[in-house]
């Protein structure tokens, strides 16, 4: 079933979609023209319950943003000590009240797609972690974050693959994400081979354009639509590119890039081919 994002009282929302990959995604970016309007979208979105949807080359996609993190709360996004800002025990426990949905609606992936930002993939986690722990381990090891009785981790039964292109619009310092060495440590879970750099690059290419964040305090990659353009297609290819046996993906990802993503028709990233997903993704993600 498709479930309804407008009444949907939990902030981790799943959506069932059914992905088309268009060759344009095997088309480099810089071969992509300026002029947004004489390209095809990166990918075509079909509603589960419309006819396509049986058809064998389909995948289905599962849409969750991030549960709350401390600077939703505080919307203090210049506050450095909100720096790739975490979830609050409240956004925990969200993502536990959907990891119990998702494990009584039997819903299976075979691979997450994540941003690489802490609260993105502590959504991951807690949101899938019935596959991290069989029932007794899970009891046993509700308080003791990812780890069993001998400090090792258990892995999923699918890969979760962190991607920079599916991170937040990069804008404030909650925004700037750790390094990719203290984020293998913190997530040893989480496949980081699609994160190229230590540092963060989205960050430093706006530094060096603007200045620091005690210099410059305003919105930084949110008013680079070419950017923010390239960067949605790319993320999609992150999706073509992974193995034909995986059909099911969940992606975990930010409102503010969902909302460019997905209600922004003038970047030309998507195409709703039916009015029922139309209708479900017209929210953004707020």
């Amino acid at each position: 079933p498709i479930l309804p994002i407008a009444r949907d009282k939990l902030r981790p929302i799943i959506v069932h979609l059914l992905l088309i990959i268009t060759n344009h995604c095997t088309k480099s970016v810089s071969d992509m023209v300026a002029q947004t309007h004489s390209i095809l979208p990166a990918v075509r979105l079909h509603s589960i319950h419309s006819a396509i949807a049986q058809s064998n080359n389909m995948r289905v996609l599962h849409i969750i943003r991030h549960a709350q993190g401390f600077h939703n709360v505080s919307k203090d996004y210049r506050n450095p000590d909100y720096k790739d800002a975490q979830l609050t025990p409240f956004g925990i426990n969200q993502c536990k009240q959907l990891s119990k949905r998702l494990k009584e609606e039997e819903i299976q992936v075979d691979c997450i797609i994540c941003s690489p930002m802490r609260r993105a993939m502590q959504t991951a986690y807690y949101s899938f972690e019935h596959h991290f722990f069989n029932n007794d381990q899970h009891n046993d090891n509700n308080n003791n974050n990812n780890k069993n009785e001998n400090n090792k981790i258990d892995l999923p039964p699918f890969p979760i693959v962190a991607c920079e292109n599916w991170r937040e619009t990069v804008n404030y310092i909650c925004d700037v994400r750790l390094t990719k060495q203290e984020l293998m440590k913190d997530f040893p879970f989480v496949d980081f081979t699609k994160v190229e750099h230590n540092h963060d690059p989205i960050w430093k290419y706006y530094e060096d354009l603007h200045g620091s964040h005690d210099v410059y305090q305003m919105g930084r990659e949110s008013k680079d639509d070419q950017a923010l353009q390239k960067r949605g297609r790319e993320a999609w290819r992150t999706i073509a590119d992974r193995p034909s046996y995986e059909r099911s993906f969940a992606v975990v990802s930010h409102s503010a890039f969902f909302m460019h993503m997905f209600t922004r028709p003038e970047l030309n990233i998507v195409s709703y081919e039916d009015d029922d997903v139309k209708e479900l993704m017209s929210c953004g993600f707020q």
